[in-house]
């Protein structure tokens, strides 16, 4: 999102008729009170009309690599403190400088932290905001509350250790389910979209080929991976912005991370136009009072050259000997849970092709080592089916490729082998 964008967002999306506001004035002190103050609010029965989610990256791609440093997410989202509007409205920062300026109220808020697990660890129960009303110092004190509040659970959200590595943002879109029948909706996703596990794993992903966008997003909607984000506005602003310290993206990198991101986005929330996806300035550094706790790193991520084609076939050796019994093609119990977990593990990847090779040792007669390895060939295919990957070629080579040269039981038990061989490029 530029600049332009963010004024149509705050004023469109969230508050009709806003107007701007100078900059910030420090936020309350206290954040922990003001938490408790505005749970002890009662509404009047005016309908919830406004839902917002924040999420906060949490993984240590995020942070600062050797201070531990993390990023001003609330200056980011939120832009200050919280000021009245006479609209009933909550103010936070002008349009220019946040990404949510103002909340109508009544409204709910939940902040929350997510790394590589499958959970997002809410900071609160949901942040319940009445009707704004009464005089001008009541007014005052419930929207500098609201203010202080957010701070404290974006902050706690930020420096809180990650229990898993990596980044799942799908775990993130996953909190996407509707808290009141209000009829505005945003997720807001503070991530870099890069460490990512689960079905949009970049790991081995060179990030150039905008074709294997499309596998991505294909084996994510196969695998039921992909959320349902019907009716929110999903916001990610901050692709591709890593921490200090850390290899960074060149911009054909970061020109594949929105396309994905956007097509994964627009997956869910059913239209391209529900998800806005970018590449800003990520915000700044907070200094040494907001340092993340130690917790789990992250896997490396790194950049292709974009120059250059990456070699991007990758072979998975396996032992005929756990696949199968002697002169057999039925893979056993212990094979069909290595290979499905060899499928759990490629899928992600979204390989453009996959193909499986078997080979014997050089025992026996050569036509009936070629016939077994073809017949264990399918036999894996088969597997590899069922668990979820498509269009995968086989081949028997039988005794004629060797991987040991000797003779003896160990090099017959090494050339009695499965290898799948699978491409993977973008």
């Amino acid at each position: 999102m530029r600049r332009p964008f963010r004024a149509w967002l705050a004023c469109v999306l969230l508050l009709p008729g806003c107007g701007m506001l100078e900059s910030p004035a420090p936020v309350a002190a206290q954040p922990g009170a003001a938490c408790k103050a505005l749970a002890g609010l009662e509404g009047d029965g005016t309908p919830v009309g406004f839902e917002l989610n924040v999420l906060i990256d949490r993984s240590a791609s995020m942070r600062n690599e050797e201070s531990g440093e993390v990023r001003d997410w609330y200056l980011a989202i939120f832009g200050g403190r919280g000021t009245a509007q006479e609209d009933g409205s909550v103010k936070f920062g002008s349009e220019a400088s946040a990404l949510i300026s103002s909340l109508p109220t009544p409204a709910v808020v939940r902040v929350g932290a997510f790394d590589g697990g499958r959970r997002v660890e809410w900071q609160a129960a949901p942040v319940h905001l009445p009707r704004m009303s009464g005089g001008a110092r009541n007014r005052k004190d419930f929207a500098g509350n609201v203010g202080a509040c957010l701070k404290h659970l974006v902050d706690k959200a930020a420096t809180s250790p990650a229990v898993a590595e990596g980044t799942n943002v799908m775990a993130a879109f996953q909190t996407g389910r509707a808290e009141t029948k209000a009829a505005r909706r945003t997720l807001v996703v503070a991530t870099d979209g890069l460490s990512t596990t689960g079905c949009a794993d970049l790991r081995a992903t060179a990030m150039r080929d905008l074709a294997h966008v499309e596998r991505i997003v294909k084996a994510c909607a196969a695998q039921r991976a992909l959320p349902d984000l019907r009716g929110w506005t999903v916001l990610l602003p901050w692709v591709g912005s890593v921490g200090g310290g850390r290899p960074e993206p060149q911009e054909p990198h970061l020109v594949w991370l929105r396309e994905l991101w956007r097509r994964l986005c627009s997956k869910a929330a059913g239209a391209a136009e529900h998800c806005v996806v970018d590449s800003e300035e990520p915000p700044r550094f907070q200094g040494e009072a907001a340092r993340a706790a130690e917790g789990a790193e992250d896997p490396e991520i790194t950049f292709a050259n974009v120059e250059r084609r990456p070699n991007a076939i990758f072979v998975e050796k396996l032992s005929s000997d756990v696949l199968f019994a002697t002169d057999s093609d039925r893979v056993s119990a212990e094979g069909v849970t290595l290979l499905k977990r060899f499928a759990d593990e490629v899928m992600p990847k979204a390989p453009e092709w996959l193909e499986v090779i078997g080979h014997t040792d050089d025992q026996g007669d050569a036509s009936y080592n070629e016939d077994l390895s073809a017949r264990r060939a399918e036999a894996v295919r088969r597997v590899l089916t069922e668990a979820g990957l498509s269009g995968v070629r086989v081949r028997g080579m039988g005794e004629i490729q060797l991987e040991c040269a000797g003779r003896t039981a160990e090099d017959r038990k090494c050339n009695r082998r499965v290898e799948i061989r699978y491409k993977v490029r973008g």
